[in-house]
């Protein structure tokens, strides 16, 4: 959520919160990042500056030996930077999605060569002997969610760790009652050893049948809400080599923050909010 702010005082925290991020992505092979990397559809001229400035870094580091076996999109040249050092994968989410015929932020830094950016598309990377086919469909409306993904129809690639990155609720996972989802954990696809949803703001980790249901959440605190202050921050290692171990890794430096109830009664509101 680059660029995200309630008030002026907290408008470094989402810069400050996703370079200490990256910085512990940086000891991976491979980053995945699921959506909303900016908090605006069109951000603002020093939001792409300072996001630039964090999202060059895997672009710094040296190639671990990850070799790029196969993709379904036909990578532009730019795009296929990253491969030569840590790749990083992504996909668009809601705050990106801009209309039909349109680039959207994640678009563009896939053509500065950032990242390989994903939409209803696969992309097969090896290292060691062991393969990883990564399926990405970016954010879009949920009330076409469920259709899209069908009509893309993912598929697991045989001899390969299959992940299924995705941006939308997940029934029962719901972002927002506003937009009710289409998809639910009963209607997802099978056969994916990991599915990864990009759109809930607090980190889960659980199993549906054989597959990983896995949340990263949000680097940033972005609503006043409950399940914010009892959540942390951070991200998610996945080492492959140990039967898909996964840690999750909370941010030292975020920001907390603390959630209250004061109940009020009858006719003593500005007495009792005067006193605390």
């Amino acid at each position: 959520h680059f660029g995200f702010a309630f008030t002026p005082e907290l408008e470094e925290d989402s810069f400050e919160n996703a370079e200490e991020a990256m910085e512990k992505a940086l000891k991976a092979d491979l980053i995945l990042i699921l959506g909303d990397i900016f908090d605006s559809r069109v951000p603002k001229t020093q939001t792409w500056a300072k996001a630039m400035k964090i999202l060059v870094k895997p672009l710094l580091e040296e190639n671990r030996g990850v070799k790029l076996v196969s993709s379904s999109k036909e990578l532009k040249k730019a795009a296929t930077r990253t491969l030569n050092h840590l790749p990083v994968v992504a996909i668009h989410g809601t705050h990106e999605r801009r209309g039909k015929g349109e680039l959207n932020a994640v678009e563009v830094l896939e053509n500065a060569g950032l990242l390989i950016h994903l939409h209803c598309d696969s992309i097969i990377f090896e290292k060691d002997g062991i393969k990883v086919a990564i399926h990405g469909m970016s954010g879009v409306p949920e009330r076409y969610a469920r259709d899209l993904l069908n009509q893309w129809n993912p598929q697991p690639v045989k001899d390969c760790f299959n992940i299924l990155m995705l941006h939308q609720s997940i029934d029962p996972f719901v972002y927002s009652p506003l937009e009710p989802p289409t998809i639910s954990i009963s209607n997802l696809p099978k056969g994916f050893d990991m599915i990864i949803d990009g759109h809930i703001h607090q980190h889960n980790q659980t199993r549906i049948g054989n597959s990983i249901l896995l949340f990263p959440g949000s680097t940033l605190v972005t609503q006043f809400d409950k399940a914010e202050s009892e959540s942390e921050k951070g991200i998610y290692m996945a080492d492959l080599q140990k039967e898909a171990k996964i840690e999750f890794i909370p941010l030292e430096k975020n920001r907390k923050f603390f959630y209250e109830e004061i109940l009020l009664e009858k006719n003593s509101a500005k007495e009792q909010i005067e006193a605390r």
